[in-house]
């Protein structure tokens, strides 16, 4: 028994690393490699799929917070942030995001495996695309609408899916809003802190009381497993943004994209197995 608690402590450790990493050279976070991860340990140490799933989308959600607001205070201090949009969108991935966790609460696994696999299909072909905006993002400042939208949109894919909304807020700012990548990453960030901070929270409220969660857990948030993902994932995810300048990003995105693509399909196939 002890023996398959370190496999699974080191099994957390080293994919907090990886996508920590990740989050470092792309401004991505790791919830879309962190969920099915977690989902795979936990159904492998016996726990049914409905807890395992709402548990790994709960934890990696709590993940991106410590992760977005180290990115959020490094973006801001090179003025990467343009606050009062992300204060906008964050008002609505807070209220959207709590909204899609409690609805994630009354899913089953079969349901949020394919729902996952999608959004990440989705994202993954994104990722490869993301190209600098050259326009004036200040023509993109009356858009309230747009900001709203996207904010909306991405809090509820964040509370359903615990994916903290990088994949999507990013392009979604680039294509639709003109930011610059730069600011459109710091931004995202900025946005992310609150997104997740809803998600959690319901997380957290609607998992109280439930039986057969993994110890050391506070509603559907496990606190071993977040602290596992967590200590590496900051620490990753600070030397490779440090060092981002030396690695060829297309590269990176192309691996990013790739490993993701067969992620999602992999959420899909099981999601119809169940």
């Amino acid at each position: 028994m002890e023996y398959t608690f370190l496999l699974f402590i080191l099994a957390l450790i080293a994919g907090g690393a990886v996508a920590g990493s990740f989050a470092g050279l792309l401004g991505i976070g790791g919830s879309i490699l962190l969920v099915p991860l977690q989902f795979y340990l936990l159904t492998t140490l016996g726990y049914p799929p409905d807890i395992a799933i709402k548990v790994a989308i709960a934890t990696a959600l709590f993940f991106t917070l410590p992760t977005s607001l180290s990115s959020a205070y490094g973006h801001s201090k090179k003025g990467n942030v343009y606050w009062k949009k992300a204060l906008f969108m964050g008002f609505f991935g807070f209220l959207f995001s709590f909204i899609g966790a409690y609805i994630a609460s009354y899913l089953n696994a079969a349901y949020l495996s394919v729902i996952f696999g999608i959004v990440v299909l989705a994202a993954s072909l994104k990722v490869t695309s993301s190209k600098d905006s050259n326009e004036d993002p200040s023509k993109a400042a009356g858009r309230f609408l747009l900001y709203a939208l996207g904010g909306a949109s991405m809090g509820l894919i964040a509370g359903l899916t615990g994916i903290g909304g990088g994949l999507i807020l990013v392009p979604l700012l680039i294509f639709w809003l003109k930011v610059p990548l730069r600011q459109a990453i710091g931004t995202s960030s900025a946005t992310i802190v609150f997104t997740a901070a809803g998600g959690v929270t319901s997380y957290i409220v609607n998992g109280i009381g439930v039986a057969g969660l993994p110890e050391y857990s506070i509603g559907y948030v496990n606190l071993v497993m977040w602290l596992a993902l967590v200590i590496p994932g900051v620490l990753f995810s600070g030397f490779c943004a440090r060092n981002a300048h030396r690695v060829n990003q297309k590269h990176v995105r192309t691996l990013f994209s790739s490993v993701t693509f067969l992620v999602g399909v992999g959420m899909i196939l099981k999601g119809f197995m169940m």
